[in-house]
Order: structure tokens, then sequence, then C-alpha cells
């Protein structure tokens, strides 16, 4: 994957653009998903609700679902924030009139992927404390 200089300084690549803006929102989505699957399997097997798991473990499974996909969006966010640091040190440095798009559109990209991941890292934390709250077949 060739990388792009940003200004004679850093490169910022592709995958790394889009890992910081995905990886908050992609941990998010399999945290609610495979943490919603594996209690539903426990608690509603055959759509008849149960008091009791299936599986004694299932609130350590799911915390630690849970704070593995945490760990994911906060490193997906600091990338993000690293990425649109180094775009916006290197729109800085261009003169005026060097018009250079793919730096401008790459920090675009950063910024989006930066707000993005400080929103699912805040809705990473909320699932977090509701799973904590609250118990698995209830």
């Amino acid at each position: 994957m060739q990388a792009n200089r940003t200004g004679g300084g850093e490169p910022v690549s592709v995958l790394m653009l889009t890992i910081g803006v995905l990886a908050a929102p992609a941990a998010w989505l399999l945290q609610i998903c495979a943490g919603e699957t594996l209690v539903a399997h426990t608690c509603f097997p055959h759509n008849v609700p149960l008091r009791i798991p299936l599986a004694s473990a299932i609130g350590w499974s799911v915390a630690g679902l849970s704070g593995a996909m945490l760990i994911v969006g906060a490193l997906g966010t600091w990338l993000a924030w690293r990425n649109w640091r180094r775009l916006k040190r290197a729109g800085r440095r261009r003169s005026p009139e060097s018009i250079d798009t793919t730096v401008e559109g790459e920090a675009f990209v950063a910024r989006v992927g930066l707000m993005a991941s400080g929103l699912f890292l805040f809705a990473l934390v909320a699932t977090d404390v509701a799973t904590g709250l609250v118990s698995a077949c209830m």
C-alpha cells in the first residue's frame, strides 16, 4: 500500500485512514450483535424465557467481549486522532498557492473518522455500563 507524503513529513496510508474511520463503529456493532446473540441464545432457547441462563459463564463472556471491543474502539479512536493530527500539521506546512486536494481530502476523512470514533467510543462505554448494570436474563 502506497503511503502519501504529507508535506514532506510522515506518511498517512489509506489503510490507516480506513482503520481510523471504521474501527470504533465496527467494534460497537460487533459488541451489540455478538453480545445480544449470546444472551438471546442462552436466555431464550426455543422462544422460552429463562430466569437463569443455560451457560453459567454468559455474564463473563459478554463482559470479556465488551472489554475487548472497548480496547479496539479506543485504539481506533487513537489512530483516527493521530491521522487527523498528522494531516493537520501537513496542511499548515503547505504554502497558500500550493493546492493539494489529496491532502485536503485525507484531512477531511481523518476529521470525520475522529468525530465518528469519539461518538462510537462513547457508545461502547455506555453499552459496557448497561451490560454491567442489567442482568443477562432479565
